[in-house]
């Protein structure tokens, strides 16, 4: 589907074992559940532009790519059954919750939360993630192992990374009275500064591949 400077709106629900192409640098909308009865094989938007993810889901076999800013209009969950990448390079904005769940790579290339704070963001074990700055009003949780480069800030909630933790840039970690844990091994030069009243555990060595800066 290509728009040019139109809009693309999928007011039902969006089914079917192929790919979905958007391209257009207006508002691309799913006001349903994308690939929820019958999973698409993959889904793409283009750069420019927007896509509102307001149905509460995105399910493909395969790979996911937002090459623009996403909102989310409910509580959402972007879903690969075969180990497909998903990969968000603009913004993510809307105070919902969002849940990604991969055995592929994970990247958020903008910053998420930076206008309108997710409720909470989750990743699944396995595969990685990749992400710059976050901010929620809830619980951080990245089930896989992490590449960190920003600030992630929750509102007195838990941070935690399940697998190793890769600091590819300064890192601070503010969670209010939440908790901050690093189950896995941290490691990279680069500064790791974690601020907040609660319980800050690391499990496994930090700094024993590639030590921190500070």
């Amino acid at each position: 589907v290509s728009t040019g400077s139109g809009n693309a709106t999928f007011t039902g629900a969006v089914d079917g074992g192929n790919t979905l192409t958007v391209n257009g640098t207006g508002t691309t909308t799913f006001t349903a559940a994308v690939g929820g009865t019958t999973p698409l094989t993959s889904l793409t938007t283009d750069a420019g532009g927007t896509t509102a993810i307001n149905g509460g889901g995105v399910t493909t076999t395969g790979a996911q790519s937002y090459g623009d800013n996403v909102t989310l209009g409910a509580a959402t969950t972007l879903a690969s059954t075969g180990a497909g990448n998903i990969t968000i390079t603009g913004t993510t904005n809307g105070g919902q919750t969002l849940a990604v769940n991969t055995t592929g790579a994970t990247t958020f290339t903008g910053a998420v939360g930076g206008t309108t704070p997710l409720t909470s963001l989750t990743t699944d074990a396995g595969g990685t993630v990749s992400l710059g700055s976050v901010t929620t009003t809830g619980v951080q949780s990245y089930g896989e192992n992490a590449t960190l480069n920003g600030t992630y800030t929750t509102t007195n909630s838990a941070f935690s990374v399940a697998g190793t933790t890769t600091l590819g840039g300064a890192t601070t970690v503010s969670t209010g009275s939440g908790n901050a844990t690093f189950t896995g091994a941290v490691d990279g030069g680069n500064t790791l500064t974690v601020n907040g009243t609660g319980t800050t555990t690391f499990t496994a060595a930090v700094g024993g591949t590639t030590p921190l800066t500070s």
